[in-house]
C-alpha cells in the first residue's frame, strides 16, 4: 500500500510540474509555434509572454462569428461553417496555461500575448487569438488565426486583425 501511495504521489507531482503532456498540449504548442513562425517570416521581433492570458480575448466578437475588421466575402471568416464554430465557443470553460517557446526579443519592446487555443468538437478546426503590443509606440493589435487540420498537421486557413490598440 505504501508503494502505491508513493507511486500516486510521484505521478501527481510529475503532472503538476508540467512534465506530462497530453495530445491537446502538443496540438496547442504546434499552433502557437506556427503563429510565431508566421510573424517571424514577416520580420517581427518580439517577446512571447510565458503563459496564455484570457484577457487577450477582449474585443474579439465571438457572438458575431469573429469577422473582425476585414469583412471581404472571400475570406474564411465569412464561411458559414467557420462562423458557426466561432459563435459556439464557450470562453467560460477555458483556463490559462504556460507557453514554453523561445522569444526573439529579450528587450521586451514588442510583446505577443496568446489567449488559450480553442478547438472544434471534431478537432478539425482551431482558433488562436493573440494581442501584439509595442511598448515603444504604445500601439498594437488583436489578431486571430483560423487553423484547419490537413493530413494530421495544422495549417493556417486565414488570419484576421480584429482590433487596433492605440
Amino acid at each position: 500500500m505504501l508503494k502505491l501511495n508513493l507511486l500516486v504521489m510521484l505521478l501527481s507531482l510529475t503532472i503538476t510540474n508540467g512534465n506530462c503532456q497530453t495530445k491537446t498540449d502538443n496540438e496547442r504548442i504546434k499552433i502557437h509555434r506556427s503563429v510565431v513562425n508566421k510573424l517571424k517570416e514577416e520580420g517581427e521581433k518580439f517577446y512571447i509572454y510565458p503563459s496564455t492570458r484570457k484577457a487577450s480575448l477582449s474585443s474579439f466578437d465571438f457572438a458575431g462569428g469573429g469577422r473582425g475588421l476585414d469583412t471581404n466575402s472571400n475570406r474564411a471568416w465569412n464561411n458559414k461553417e467557420w462562423i458557426s464554430f466561432v459563435k459556439n465557443i464557450d470562453t467560460s470553460s477555458i483556463s490559462d496555461y504556460p507557453i514554453y517557446l523561445k522569444t526573439t526579443n529579450k528587450e521586451k519592446r514588442k510583446e505577443l500575448i496568446f489567449a488559450p487555443i480553442f478547438f472544434s468538437k471534431d478537432r478539425t478546426k482551431a482558433l488562436a487569438i493573440a494581442k501584439f503590443y509595442s511598448y515603444t509606440s504604445q500601439t498594437g493589435s488583436g489578431m486571430a488565426w483560423l487553423f484547419e487540420r490537413d493530413n494530421n498537421a495544422w495549417k493556417v486557413k486565414d488570419m484576421q486583425v480584429f482590433s487596433i490598440i492605440n
